[in-house]
């Protein structure tokens, strides 16, 4: 597959606008790819460099005009003036190369357009996704504490009824009240912060419909397998470089190309000599080839080379740059996922104990062995396991999202 090919394989398929804007992320990027104005803007540079590009083939090709007015000619035997018309062409045979060059270096920056298309793609499928977690996660602490709300009710009936019982004190139905109170002001704050995350992914899709993300949804399943590969080479940071130091190269040799001669071939047909009478019965003809070579040109050219040379240079030692602060980015990555899935597992199977830890104070405060801080603290200590775990397999996705930025 051609590069262009794969630069734009997954730009160009259209998708059916839809009444209701679908909450998953997958469809929220191929919206994104649809209607977002900023790869719009990227996709129009990526036309109009191509046009550029394409221009330069003219400057390879002859040259026709026609030219007509009043011209007054003297020469060393004759003097004449009158009306002038005729067609003329030229062709460029030889300028050391330089239009050849020119037209490498055009098609370079118009494949360095579609690759500056394709980081702006990547970054805006990045920043879509964070915005994306971001609502997913605030969805889902909103559905935790509901569903720990829902727990403090079941324990308000049985403190009711230990209460009536005359088993213990209000202080029961206080410490409830409490609680209840903190996790509904929980429950608002992430409601504005589910809010905030959906009008976000509104403008990236460029959206009249309202977004919405459902905490049925759930975090991508990873492991070390997803954060494995540390291949650059697709990189499309990297591959612009790569074009930037080849045109540099380019520029060099056109540039040192202007020490040589240029040859040029002309010819007119029509009315050359200026005369009086009717320009349209004129049929002079005139055809040459010529060479011309510039010998001072104020160092004009000389300074070209140089600079031409130092920027050779300052291309290939970007290029080792970017190389290696992406790879550094990577590993950190790796590494960062890494101790994530480990604190994932373990946070896993601390769940499974703070389960049943729950349950086995629920039977003993319903029996009377133990009192309501400890039923709240064990019923803290499964609903905040939840959300830590939530958090963790958020952190991981976003790296992901930063992980196949770089390396896909």
């Amino acid at each position: 597959m051609s590069f262009r090919s794969w630069a734009f394989a997954s730009l160009l398929i259209s998708f059916s606008a839809m009444a209701e804007t679908s909450s998953g992320l997958s469809q929220l990027q191929k919206q994104l790819m649809e209607n977002n104005h900023e790869l719009r803007a990227s996709q129009a540079k990526v036309q109009a460099q191509k046009a550029q590009a394409q221009s330069t083939w003219g400057a390879l090709l002859p040259e026709l005009s026609a030219s007509a007015g009043y011209a007054k000619e003297k020469t060393l035997h004759d003097s004449d003036d009158g009306y002038v018309g005729y067609l003329n062409g030229t062709w460029n045979i030889f300028r050391g190369g330089q239009d050849w060059q020119n037209r490498s270096i055009a098609d370079r920056e118009y494949s360095m357009a579609e690759l500056d298309h394709e980081i702006t793609s990547r970054r805006l499928q990045r920043e879509l996704g964070e915005v994306y977690y971001e609502a997913l996660l605030n969805s889902q602490f909103i559905s935790f504490d509901t569903e720990k709300l829902q727990f403090l009710k079941n324990q308000r009936a049985m403190a009711a009824k230990k209460i009536n019982a005359g088993l213990t004190s209000n202080v029961d139905a206080i410490e409830l009240d409490l609680e209840e109170s903190t996790l509904s002001a929980e429950i608002e704050a992430h409601k504005t912060d589910l809010q905030i995350a959906l009008d976000e992914l509104k403008t990236f899709i460029n959206s009249e419909t309202p977004v919405t993300v459902s905490a049925k949804d759930t975090f991508p399943r990873l492991s070390k397998a997803d954060f494995s590969v540390t291949d650059l080479s697709r990189n499309p940071s990297i591959m612009k470089q790569n074009l930037q130091e080849e045109n540099a190269r380019l520029r060099r040799r056109q540039s040192m190309a202007e020490f040589l001669p240029t040859v040029d071939l002309n010819a007119q047909y029509g009315r050359i000599i200026p005369q009086y009478e009717d320009p349209l019965q004129g049929n002079e003809s005139r055809l040459s080839l010529l060479m011309t070579w510039t010998f001072f040109s104020g160092f004009e050219s000389w300074n070209k080379t140089k600079s031409a040379n130092s920027l050779e240079k300052s291309e290939a030692f970007t290029k080792s740059n970017i190389s290696q602060q992406l790879q550094t980015q990577v590993q950190s990555l790796s590494h960062k996922a890494s101790e994530l899935l480990q604190l994932q597992q373990l946070l896993e199977k601390r769940q499974a104990l703070t389960q049943k830890y729950y349950d086995l104070t629920l039977s003993e405060y319903r029996r009377g062995v133990k009192n309501s801080s400890d039923l709240a603290n064990a019923t803290n200590s499964l609903f905040d396991n939840k959300t830590r775990l939530i958090e963790v397999q958020k952190e991981l996705a976003v790296l992901k999202l930063k992980f196949d930025e770089l390396t896909k």
